[in-house]
């Protein structure tokens, strides 16, 4: 079956990749395809017939290409896995005049092998691994009202898109920073791509500086098995809901505004579910000790706190070019979360290397605590006991087009495990990615 899915992805990509290069060869006279901005250009204008009538498409493929020659449970390992993601959006107010609203769906596929069950790692070292296969991601509607200070969404969604989220972590490769903190979706049932669940979002901007967002989704992690390829539609909602709440403060957003940007964020996360206790059996001793059921939890939460701050730009007060810090603290309960502390944060510096202004270098790192909890079972039950892990990485985005770029990176992953039984492992490897 795997064989099968991997020939499905080669044949796929082979197909766009023919379109591309037909496009390339017929490219409308007296432009240049190094600096547009789609791989497959404007489709003989049809992309921005298409557009103009409210209609817009997406895709991209990613590959990772990594090794580890030093450290891990086996070294000189090497693996390669890619992503294929398709996204469709439509705006209905062109298309059908029903104005504000907004449909979009989004696809996925995914293929290859991760490097860090050959390290032995909990932060994986590529953050677009996960869910081989075909499926479907999201699928909602969207509605702005109040000339854009308010909107709500509902449908098939991804939490990760919009709660503890920032264009910061992407340009990161390994998954404790890329897409979001990774303590949250480890700890409870946190939608992130490429799985969606049934749910609802409210924005609103309550003053030119401070934005609200609210959410609940349906807590059930299941929707995310293989086997369903994204398309479990159940609403299981004895398996608990998910709540969460974020406010963000906007510094020098505006149009006028001529100080350096910054974004701080404060969230809160409520799961309405059952949670085992992680070291207490049901009357409250040690679970090691007794083999008795483990003490269940109704309902856990966590909070979360991300900071963002330009602090030097090269060039007037529109561009983009310059230094820009960030950090992210989550917070949990440890009974029954696995990562009650984690924090990470990171240097992104835009235009770096002079005369390459579009380039991204970034330094990164990431330390999450396992619950003590966990620990003293683990110790009780004769289990190595894991106690924490720590992942630095440094890259570079060369930007060699506007739609294709190289990232070579390096990781080191200190303690991988958490268990101090693994040598630290030293990975070395780059991305690959082509907007089509």
């Amino acid at each position: 079956m795997r064989s099968l899915r991997g020939k499905a992805g080669v044949l796929l990509f082979v197909i766009v990749f023919v379109f591309s290069v037909f496009s390339l060869s017929n490219a409308e006279p007296g432009s240049d395809w190094l600096s547009r901005q789609y791989f497959t250009g404007n489709w003989f204008g049809l992309r921005d017939k298409l557009a103009d009538s409210g209609v817009t498409f997406a895709s991209s493929y990613v590959v990772d290409l990594l090794s580890n020659p030093v450290g891990g449970k086996r070294e000189h390992r090497f693996r390669y896995d890619s992503s294929l993601g398709l996204d469709l959006n439509v705006d209905l107010g062109k298309l059908m005049n029903y104005d504000g609203w907004q449909f979009h769906v989004a696809g996925v596929y995914r293929q290859g092998r991760s490097l860090s069950k050959d390290i032995g790692n909990r932060f994986v070292v590529s953050s677009i691994y996960g869910s081989e296969q075909f499926r479907l991601y999201s699928l909602y509607l969207d509605k702005v009202l109040m000339d854009g200070r308010l909107s709500f969404r509902f449908g098939r969604l991804g939490a990760g898109d919009d709660f503890a989220s920032s264009p910061l972590y992407w340009n990161f490769v390994n998954n404790s920073i890329d897409g979001n903190p990774i303590s949250i979706p480890i700890n409870i049932p946190f939608t992130a791509y490429p799985t969606a669940t049934w749910g609802a979002l409210v924005k609103y901007k309550i003053t030119k500086e401070v934005l609200s967002k609210t959410g609940i989704y349906n807590g059930d992690n299941r929707v995310g098995d293989n086997k369903y390829h994204g398309t479990d539609f159940s609403m299981r909602s004895n398996d608990g809901m998910l709540f969460l709440q974020e406010f963000s403060y906007l510094l020098n957003q505006g149009e006028d505004s001529q100080g350096l940007p910054g974004n701080y964020k404060v969230g809160g996360m409520y799961d309405s579910g059952t949670f085992n206790d992680y070291y207490k059996d049901e009357n409250g001793n040690s679970a090691a000790a007794t083999g008795l059921p483990r003490r269940q939890h109704k309902g856990t939460y966590g909070f979360y706190i991300h900071g963002d701050q330009m602090v030097y730009r090269e060039g007037n007060v529109k561009s983009k070019q310059g230094l820009t810090i960030f950090s992210v603290l989550s917070l949990a309960p440890g009974n029954v979360n696995e990562f009650p502390f984690f924090i990470d944060g990171g240097l992104v510096y835009a235009g770096l290397i002079p005369k390459r202004d579009t380039d991204v270098t970034s330094l990164g790192f990431a330390y999450g605590k396992w619950s003590r909890d966990l620990a003293n079972y683990e110790s009780e039950s004769g289990q190595p006991p894991q106690k924490f892990e720590v992942m630095v990485e440094l890259n570079h985005k060369f930007m060699l087009t506007p739609y294709f770029y190289l990232q070579p990176n390096v990781q080191y992953i200190f303690n991988p495990g958490g268990a101090e039984n693994i040598d630290n492992a030293l990975v070395l490897g780059t991305r690959v990615g082509v907007i089509f």
